[in-house]
């Protein structure tokens, strides 16, 4: 855990205190410049999928960047939205530790942040978006020739659901996920380029007391041996076998 940010991991928080912390030395984990680089990163892949026996290489590349964006986004948001602190997230500054079953265990990074001053949505997020998302979901995409709204889906899937758990943490206050409740409804950056974190979710009325939170885009994990639909999944087939259990 990184001493500064221990405040944050409480209420909906408090299992992720050892999804971010410093850089060890020696290092323990592998530099994210270089896991990222596509020739690293493919090879990667290559050994993933033998593990997991299957030829399933887009599906599977999808899902393990669903565990990937779950690993740090909650962590990394909370200490933005809620203590004001912009973390190191270019690929240089951070580091992957895998587990055993090659999975995102935790984001190591180079010192714990600096303060933000005043700005605007997408400078605050500047860092995540363009420092580190970007890049990332650029191997993403050379890896597994799937088209970057399937990751940017992904990415933003855990974005909007990570948003709404910082708005039931005890530090929270009316206004603190407004950055974030920004960059999910804005089409647009102030660029003029299309923003891809823009509504990748939407809710559904179905009448009950918790509408349907749904994905705009699948990110077809079913396709994967044993594994089957998530629980926002938008495909009529699959609201269709839910509907006949």
């Amino acid at each position: 855990m990184i001493p500064s940010l221990a405040p944050l991991f409480t209420g909906p928080l408090a299992d992720h205190g050892e999804k971010l912390q410093l850089r060890s030395h020696p290092r323990t984990d592998v530099p994210g410049d270089r896991f990222f680089q596509h020739e690293y990163f493919g090879a990667f892949v290559d050994d993933l999928q033998a593990r997991y026996k299957t030829d399933e290489r887009l599906a599977l590349v999808s899902l393990w960047s669903k565990w990937y964006f779950s690993t740090f986004l909650a962590p990394v948001m909370a200490a933005n939205l809620l203590q004001q602190c912009d973390l190191p997230l270019a690929l240089a500054d951070t580091g992957i530790q895998l587990g055993n079953d090659a999975r995102p265990q935790a984001l190591h990074l180079s010192h714990a942040g600096h303060p933000l001053g005043p700005c605007t949505a997408f400078e605050r997020f500047h860092t995540l978006i363009e420092g580190h998302l970007e890049p990332v979901i650029e191997t993403l995409v050379k890896v597994s020739r799937a088209s970057p709204r399937l990751f940017w889906s992904n990415a933003g899937n855990t974005f909007e659901f990570v948003t709404s758990r910082i708005e039931l943490h005890p530090l929270a206050n009316a206004h603190s996920t407004a950055p974030a409740r920004e960059i999910l409804t804005t089409r647009l950056r102030p660029n003029g380029r299309r923003n891809p974190l823009f509504a990748p979710v939407h809710y559904h009325d179905v009448g009950e007391e918790e509408p349907q939170r749904l994905r705009r885009i699948c990110c077809i994990r079913y396709r994967l041996p044993g594994v089957g639909y998530c629980s926002s999944c938008p495909l009529d087939e699959c609201k269709q076998q839910e509907q006949a259990v």
